[in-house]
């Protein structure tokens, strides 16, 4: 009875193990997912920032490093490279705050959540532009400015730095 119920498992894992593989993720970063049957209607209503829109992969974040392009706007940067992402999404975006221009973690955070925030308000347009254009972009927002600033500031550079990308 145990021996059944171990295989079983043991087949699972091995059922598994071709999701963790490295060659497998290099191989989905290759082939661009479709995303021309994004439906920006839907996202029209809601105004969310979900987990398929967040940039997370090492490999990206360092190609986007290593070969992106970037404009700059009072103390707000903008980093992006044209590739081809492992989602339906038109874009993949991830924010940074300086370690050392914020020691305390939680004024970090606040800054994160403030450009999130703004970003997650005025993607749409910044879809729409992607789909006309059939592109993907990998983004990430950098605040350099050694102040915390408050909504109305980082929503305002966050517009005009979207506006420039486009």
């Amino acid at each position: 009875m145990e021996k059944k119920s171990l295989h079983a498992e043991e087949h699972v894992v091995v059922k598994n193990l071709q999701f963790l593989t490295k060659e497998n993720l290099s191989k989905n970063l290759s082939e661009p997912k479709c995303y021309e049957n994004f439906d920006l209607t839907k996202l029209a209503g809601k105004k969310t920032f979900c987990t398929e829109e967040k940039l997370k992969l090492e490999n990206l974040i360092t190609l986007l490093f290593e070969k992106g392009k970037s404009v700059s706007q009072n103390g707000f940067t903008l980093v992006y490279l044209k590739t081809s992402l492992p989602t339906f999404y038109p874009a993949q975006a991830t924010f940074s705050v300086s370690k050392k221009s914020f020691k305390n973690a939680t004024d970090r955070n606040r800054i994160k959540r403030l450009m999130r925030e703004a970003y997650r308000t005025h993607k749409f347009s910044f879809y729409e532009n992607l789909i006309a254009r059939k592109e993907q972009l990998a983004v990430m927002f950098i605040y350099k400015s050694k102040q915390i600033p408050d909504f109305a500031l980082v929503d305002q550079q966050l517009k005009v730095l979207l506006e420039k990308l486009k």
